[in-house]
């Protein structure tokens, strides 16, 4: 009796201890999930240079279609879309030990979502796109001078053999003596949009810019530059050329970090108008002395509480930029209509004004700016001026991507006889406000027919008048502004897919990379409500997630690292964070876009989180109000 009493109490002690343990260790999982997933320290001194350098460490996967060296978190290319075989023969290795710092992976594996798939033919187009980026790369010959290399096999087309490449050089006028006052007395900075405009004129009649053939130049030049580079400056970018992107990246990023002015030095503070947004922004970035053009910037919107700690700059970025690619402004047109590619507008003094180079200045300062920052500015530049700003030549073939129509029909006379009884001259017609105007080619060009022996120098003229002529002094003030912020030898070892990849990111927005690399309080921790949140912002449209993303973060766009690399202001690391809040009558959302954050009301109804999460979706929400 006694026996079968001691057994029994063995048994359900056994059980006991097994079940303390189970319990034991789901209370740690739990715990080590929340400390996952906990906010961090408000001191937190971890930096978007941190999260380029975890996405260097961890390698990189190929694409097999065009080359490219994407992140390892991707399975589908970021540059033409094709899927990324998951196999060891095109994973890159990690990085070495040595030239990055260890760090602890933090984030779960998961798989990754299936982005919209392209159609064939766009793909097949964007491929096509992709393989010429390793068209043209600098190279040193055996005196040590840099030259261009030009691999065939990058560009498939017969244009490439047929057609030189073109860059854009500046020739300085001999400058006149200086005057004994103009030796005591340096000339001040412009102060207003006035005297940018006459500094900018000025600037452009003391130089010429030429376009070149690039077997003829060194290619160590850039192109507002009459210096060459250093050899310091040559070697690194030769090196950095070589690498894989997400190193190129993360150098990319430690570099520029480098010359951001720290705010205890020094920031600026611009005052805009919601109501003159874009004029009082040009105005200000326009007018800031070269010193200060890698200061801090705050932004106070006039007559509004907000305090710029991240999100009204973000905010203010976003409506800028918005502006700035509508084609109605004047100074971009959209030339790809596929790609929703822009150009530099020729005629923006039709529309801006006298003093339209002081838009292109600032716009260049603007692109400078989002570089130095880290911030994707959502559109594409032409793949011409993606190369202009790198120094590349620019070839035929590359006005495919810049105008089709004119591309098939330069290609078919180029490969077609009889030209002749086409009727054509070398004249071209353009639209400028309501008129037509005739423009020469050459002097009395609208007398010279075109033939098949003067067909070539026909293709030519008009490639470098499309591309750079019509838009020279556009050129050159973007060009201006953007270096003033960029140094030029800092971009010098990406290609022109890459730059596009930093400018504009990604428009697909991946749910399960948000979710696990957000931070949450303990009370939403397996609440209902932040369940019910993911599976909703899975279910709405990939606009609606963007929308949800400007909302939370002041940007609806994710940075290439990913939301792992979501900063503030100052670039430190500013993780995505869901508050839990007390359900109140209104049940309302709540955004703290300068931290990142959702006060999420505690939610007992599905329905009920669905009406009010939409309802700050189908509108236009404008302004922050917290710090």
């Amino acid at each position: 009796m006694w026996y079968a009493f001691a057994s029994v109490i063995v048994v359900v002690g056994v059980i006991g201890v097994l079940l303390f343990v189970c319990i034991r260790r789901s209370y740690h999982r739990r715990v080590a999930e929340m400390q996952l997933h906990a906010p961090l320290l408000p001191d937190s001194t971890d930096h978007r240079l941190d999260a380029a350098l975890r996405e260097a460490e961890e390698g990189f996967n190929e694409c097999p279609a065009c080359g490219f060296e994407n992140f390892k978190r991707l399975v589908f290319c970021t540059v033409c879309g094709a899927a990324v075989v998951q196999s060891t023969s095109v994973i890159g290795s990690k990085i070495e030990p040595s030239r990055w710092r260890a760090r602890k992976k933090t984030s779960l594996d998961k798989p990754l979502p299936v982005p919209t798939v392209m159609a064939p033919k766009a793909r097949e187009r964007r491929q096509r796109r992709a393989k010429m980026r390793k068209e043209w790369q600098r190279k040193v010959d055996v005196e040590g001078k840099m030259y261009w290399y030009r691999d065939g096999s990058a560009n498939e087309g017969a244009e490439a053999a047929r057609f030189p490449g073109y860059v854009l050089r500046v020739v300085q006028h001999t400058p006149s003596k200086p005057q004994p006052e103009e030796e005591e007395h340096p000339k001040e900075e412009p102060k207003t949009v006035a005297t940018r405009a006459r500094a900018l004129s000025e600037e452009l009649a003391s130089i010429a810019l030429v376009v070149m053939d690039a077997s003829t130049t060194d290619a160590s030049h850039l192109p507002l530059t009459t210096e060459p580079v250093t050899d310091a400056q040559r070697v690194e970018m030769l090196e950095l050329s070589k690498q894989d992107f997400p190193s190129k990246y993360a150098h990319f990023v430690m570099t520029t970090a480098g010359l951001i002015v720290p705010s205890e030095l020094t920031h600026l503070r611009l005052n805009i108008s919601r109501e003159s947004l874009f004029e009082d922004s040009i105005e200000s970035l326009s007018v800031i002395t070269s010193g200060h053009t890698r200061s801090v910037m705050r932004i106070n919107f006039l007559g509004e509480s907000g305090i710029d700690a991240g999100g009204v700059h973000r905010e203010w970025l976003q409506l800028l930029i918005e502006k700035i690619v509508d084609p109605n402004t004047g100074i971009f047109t959209c030339v790809g209509r596929s790609e929703q590619s822009y150009y530099l507008n020729p005629h923006s003094k039709t529309i801006l004004g006298d003093n339209h180079l002081v838009y292109f200045f600032a716009t260049g300062r603007l692109l400078g700016r989002a570089l130095l920052e880290g911030y994707v500015t959502g559109f594409h530049l032409a793949l011409p001026l993606l190369k202009i700003i790198l120094g590349l030549p620019v070839s035929f073939s590359d006005l495919e991507f810049f105008d089709p129509e004119a591309f098939q029909g330069l290609k078919w006379l180029a490969d077609n006889n009889g030209v002749e009884h086409l009727g054509l001259d070398f004249t071209l017609c353009e639209q400028v406000g309501n008129e037509m105007v005739v423009v020469e080619l050459l002097p009395n060009g609208r007398d010279i027919a075109v033939t098949d022996d003067n067909k070539r120098q026909y293709v030519d003229l008009k490639l470098k008048h499309l591309l750079f002529e019509s838009v020279s002094s556009q050129l050159y003030a973007l060009l201006h502004g953007l270096y003033q912020v960029i140094p030029p030898h800092v971009l010098m070892s990406l290609d022109p897919e890459e730059l596009d990849y930093v400018l504009c990111g990604s428009d697909e927005i991946d749910v399960d990379d948000w979710e696990r690399n957000t931070k949450y309080t303990e009370d939403l921790h397996e609440h209902r409500a932040m369940i019910w949140f993911w599976e909703l912002v899975r279910e709405m449209p990939n606009e609606y997630r963007r929308r949800l993303l400007l909302f939370a973060t002041g940007s609806s766009r994710v940075p290439l690292a990913g939301f792992s690399a979501l900063t503030s202001y100052d670039g430190k690391l500013c993780p995505f964070t869901l508050k839990g809040i007390k359900l109140d009558q209104e049940g309302y959302i709540v955004s703290h876009a300068c931290f990142n954050r959702l006060d999420l009301p505690r939610h007992v109804i599905r329905e009920e989180l669905k009406t009010v999460l939409y309802a700050i979706l189908s509108t236009e929400l404008y302004g922050f109000t917290t710090a």
